[in-house]
């Protein structure tokens, strides 16, 4: 009986032996967490209420730090688990960092895509506008700016942000302003005008002028930049503007003709007047580039006087008929002498002559009987003759594609003294025409 006794305590102690090893092992397989971010396991620890400690102050730091209330915005999850340790982080300050914080901001919406968020709204705002308002650049102080609007959906939109979408002020302004393409500028080179860079650019004279509205485009020189293909920007600005301009009316010339006058003799019996108009031009910009001008109104504020002239017929071309302009048989004039105002840029130039728009190889004729007293190249003038008439008279055939007098040889009226060409700093082939009277510049509309 004893034995048994014995026996039996033995199997008590060994049954409490195993039962704390088994214990003791369960507790060893379970004493660590699985840290389980947005379903991911990242790491594990060993003290869930120590974690989650070291969390709560991670955001409460991250609050004071950007002077913003913060909110965690990750699903964390503690799963308990056998301790792997490998996965066993001890540093749980830097685990904490993989905890997304999120606060109350702002997205800049393009066409729907987010570019950046920004904490303050009204910042925001104030570097929209200031980016409008940079293409109001070069436009006439006069016009009257209709709308400024951006060509993309542009929204900002008040939301949830996780705080590293977040940018500052200097990021968000250099975002705005990014250029996708930056503009293509040129630098004119000896013997290139207008008509011949659009051509080697794959563009148009038309296109040309509208990227460039400050530069005259018959009044171009070697060294001067200009612009050949605009820049691409992130954000497309449109503007709609009025602008008013007092244009000139031509008066028209009525002729008595006197065969006691030779024909390079006019005398003006009533000076004629040029009226003058008040045009309103609508016109829409992107990004400072015009893409369209419309006639909005015109307002008559003086009707021109025409002007009265005793011409001789001895012997002077004239004008005859709707497309004789007696020097050339053109298309139509183009140009006329005297001031000339851009609608968009508001600023003045002044035309020396007349152009008549005239096919290229089209003969071009003395005005009147004189010596030629220059025929050549001659800068912006291309090639050009100089026909002095005697009395002070002299007249000026420039852009010509080829010439048919020497300097020094007399000519007829009317005798054919070159062709019409595009040389020099001319848009397309036309007669640039001008007259002088004592070396003053005069309208040559006076003279045919």
């Amino acid at each position: 009986m004893v034995d048994k006794l014995i026996h039996n305590k033995r199997a008590v102690f060994i049954g409490i032996i195993v039962a704390l090893i088994l214990f003791f092992g369960y507790q060893k397989a379970v004493a660590a967490y699985d840290v389980v971010i947005d379903g991911n396991v990242v790491a594990q620890v060993k003290d869930e209420k120590e974690f989650m400690k070291v969390v709560a102050a991670y955001q409460e730091s991250t609050s004071k730090e950007l002077g913003h209330s913060v909110k965690i915005l990750s699903n964390i999850e503690l799963q308990k688990t056998r301790l792997n340790p490998e996965l066993l982080e001890t540093n749980l300050t830097k685990l904490s960092k993989d905890v997304d914080l999120a606060t109350e901001g702002y997205r800049l919406l393009i066409n729907g895509k987010q570019l950046f968020a920004v904490y303050d709204k009204s910042e925001l705002e104030k570097l929209l506008e200031a980016y409008k308002n940079s293409f109001i650049k070069g436009i006439d102080e006069n016009a009257r700016i209709i709308s400024i609007d951006f060509k993309q959906k542009v929204e900002i939109k008040k939301d949830t942000v996780n705080i590293s979408e977040f940018v500052d002020s200097e990021k968000a302004g250099k975002l705005i302003y990014e250029k996708e393409q930056e503009a293509m500028v040129i630098e004119i080179k000896e013997g290139e005008n207008a008509w011949t860079i659009a051509r080697s650019h794959d563009i148009s004279v038309a296109e040309l002028e509208k990227m460039n509205p400050q530069i005259d485009m018959e009044k171009i020189f070697p060294g001067d930049k200009m612009v050949v293909s605009p820049f691409k920007s992130r954000l497309d600005v449109i503007i709609n503007l009025e602008n008013s301009i007092v244009e000139s009316i031509p008066f028209k010339t009525e002729n008595v003709y006197d065969n006691q006058m030779y024909s390079n003799q006019k005398k003006v019996v009533k000076s004629g007047v040029p009226g003058k108009k008040k045009v309103t031009y609508n016109i829409f910009l992107e990004n400072s580039i015009q893409v369209s001008k419309n006639i909005a109104e015109t307002e008559i504020i003086q009707k021109p006087v025409n002007r009265l002239v005793k011409i001789g017929t001895k012997k002077t071309v004239s004008r005859g008929g709707s497309h004789n302009y007696g020097v050339v048989s053109g298309k139509r004039i183009s140009s006329y002498f005297g001031w000339r105002t851009h609608p968009i840029s508001g600023k003045k130039t002044f035309h020396d002559g007349i152009d008549i728009a005239a096919n290229y190889g089209t003969r071009v004729y003395a005005y009147s009987a004189g010596k030629v007293c220059f025929a050549g190249w001659n800068g912006g003038y291309g090639k050009v003759v100089f026909i002095d008439h005697g009395n002070g008279l002299q007249t000026r055939y420039a852009h010509l594609s080829a010439i048919s007098v020497r300097v020094g040889e007399r000519v007829s009226t009317g005798e054919k003294i070159g062709s019409v060409g595009s040389t020099g700093y001319s848009t397309g082939p036309h007669l640039h025409f001008e007259v002088l009277k004592n070396g003053s510049l005069k309208n040559p509309l006076n003279y045919i």
